[in-house]
């Protein structure tokens, strides 16, 4: 473990890859390599292997939301995190 998670800060973006799908709206996603479970509070789909770009909304408890440059449709996602 790279302690990524823990470095993290307000505004910070990250790259993200979905790692497992363990239900409709949890999976298990790899922060540069920290694995942690998320809830998906999105109606986006997520598949395993997709990478997607994330900016830090809050810490505690952790949340982040998708960003993808072009794509209106995720700009508003929202993923809460489990650590």
């Amino acid at each position: 473990m790279k302690n990524t998670i823990y470095k993290l800060r307000v505004g910070d973006q990250i790259w993200a890859q979905v790692v497992e799908h363990i239900s409709a709206s949890e999976f298990i996603v790899s922060f540069q390599g920290d694995l942690v479970r998320v809830r998906n509070e999105s109606l986006c789909s997520l598949k395993p292997e997709e990478k997607i770009l994330v900016r830090v909304m809050s810490l505690a408890p952790l949340s982040v939301q998708i960003v993808q440059p072009g794509d209106t449709k995720r700009a508003a996602t929202r993923i809460d995190v489990s650590v």
